[in-house]
């Protein structure tokens, strides 16, 4: 049953790939993270500026570690940081040789989904960065831009508010109420029909659970 589970998952997986592909994206398939992140660290070499946008996925795969050992510089924000040094942080990502993200959601008819508190990551993934590369577990697949805009808010959104212990409406519910809390973390959503013309971003997809 599993392995069988595991064949359907590769398949969805490519298709969302060949998706991807149509709308200009570079998109990978790996069998598992460790696949994923190798490719990663192969990818980087060393010597380069790598900014990461607080992505639970390239945590759980170990990248700022291994990339550092690897003599990369890391550029991400860090808890306990006020604003104006988060702010030159974000700044200072967006000018990376490779940012590290990955989306809320991606439809197997290629489209990308982001929603941010602040909207940094949303700006590092439209522009700036001289490679973005996206990483996203197979739970991250959505039908369409629809089921993905709702995975988004109501799965990662409402994750990501408990780990950051924040108390908003939606942990309550259970669902997004679309509240109005100074402290909500869905305020911007950032939408990739198509890949941004100037911009060189690859999609990596993979067939284990990673993130939210």
């Amino acid at each position: 049953m599993e392995k069988h589970r595991q064949t359907l998952n590769l398949k969805m997986l490519g298709n969302a790939a060949a998706a991807l592909r149509r709308n200009n994206f570079g998109a990978e398939v790996f069998g598992d993270g460790k696949a994923a992140a190798a490719a990663i660290l192969k990818l980087a070499g060393g010597g380069k500026q790598i900014g990461i946008g607080g992505s639970m996925t390239a945590a759980a795969l170990g990248l700022a570690d291994a990339l550092a050992a690897a003599g990369n510089t890391i550029i991400t924000h860090k808890p306990g940081m006020d604003f104006e040094a988060k702010r030159a942080v974000w700044l200072s990502a967006l000018a990376s040789d490779i940012y590290l993200a990955s989306p809320q959601a991606v439809t197997l008819d290629g489209k990308l989904v982001f929603i941010d508190g602040n909207g940094n990551r949303g700006a590092a993934v439209t522009w700036g960065p001289r490679k973005l590369v996206l990483v996203a577990g197979v739970n991250k697949i959505a039908k369409d831009q629809e089921e993905g805009l709702w995975r988004a808010r109501n799965v990662a959104a409402i994750a990501n508010n408990l780990r950051l212990e924040k108390d908003n409406p939606c942990v309550a519910a259970g669902r997004c109420v679309d509240c109005a809390s100074k402290a909500r973390i869905c305020n911007a959503v950032t939408l990739l029909w198509k890949k941004p013309a100037v911009s060189d971003i690859l999609v990596l997809l993979v067939n284990e659970d990673l993130g939210y």
